[in-house]
This record gives structure tokens, C-alpha cells and sequence, in this order.
């Protein structure tokens, strides 16, 4: 089957719509190094999001790319498929958030599917609930 970081912006895509964007100006953030490094997209103008299926230690680079975007919402993906324990790594990156940004503009959800076994419905409604806890209005 596919990517599970292309099954993530999957369920973006049915959980935002055309509000999701992972291309463009949107999604650059900047280091001041003159090239922009990327976050895998936003939603409705506000939310910066990752999708993450590496190790904890890679996920927790992932938060920084979304600490460093300028949109003052965050939500980070956990794909659940390299991480033993994706809860542990959800409460680091939580963690990580919660020292720079207000607990009511980020939030961390760990999908049930991955690139090999999707679960699209369910993950959806998910972070569409999330979404919806963020402003996001469908």
C-alpha cells in the first residue's frame, strides 16, 4: 500500500476538504537561512499540520517545524507505525507543545491506520473533531 505519511494527508483531505493545503507558501516555515523547510500542510488559513510515522526522536522533530510556523494553531498526526509506543511519544510531543504554546491552539492525535492497514472513516472523524476543537468549521 502507500505512504503512511500519504495516508495521513489522506485523512486530511476527508476530514478538511479543499481546506486542507500541503503545497505552496502556506506550508513554509522560516529558519532565516534563506531556504524554507515545510510542514505537510494547513487548514483554513490558521492550523499548521505534520504527519509523523518515523521514530519518537524524529516525530519530536517535526514538532519544531510547527513550533517555527507562523500560524498560531498547531496539530501534529502520529502515525502509529514505527513507534512502539505511540501514546508515550503523543505525551512527549504534548509536552514539547505545552511549553510554547497555549493548550487551546495544539493539539496531538495518534491516527488507528497506517499506510498499510487504513482505517480513513474512523481516523476522519477523528481529527475532524480535532479540527473542530481548533475552529476549523466545516
Amino acid at each position: 500500500m502507500g505512504s503512511h505519511d500519504a495516508y495521513g494527508k489522506e485523512v486530511l483531505r476527508a476530514a478538511a476538504g479543499q481546506a486542507f493545503i500541503d503545497w505552496g507558501p502556506t506550508v513554509e516555515v522560516d529558519y532565516g537561512a534563506g531556504r524554507p523547510a515545510r510542514v505537510d500542510g494547513t487548514v483554513s488559513g490558521t492550523i499548521a499540520v505534520e504527519v509523523a510515522s518515523r521514530t519518537p526522536k524524529q516525530v519530536r522533530g517535526a514538532v519544531l517545524d510547527l513550533l517555527f510556523h507562523a500560524y498560531p494553531k498547531k496539530l501534529l498526526v502520529l502515525v502509529p507505525i514505527y513507534m512502539s509506543e505511540s501514546g508515550i511519544c503523543a505525551d512527549q510531543c504534548r509536552h514539547a507543545l505545552g511549553r510554547f504554546v497555549d493548550e487551546d491552539n495544539f493539539r496531538v492525535v495518534v491516527l488507528q491506520g497506517t499506510g498499510n492497514r487504513a482505517n480513513l472513516d474512523g481516523d476522519a472523524r477523528l481529527v475532524r473533531g480535532v479540527l473542530k476543537e481548533l475552529g476549523f468549521k466545516t
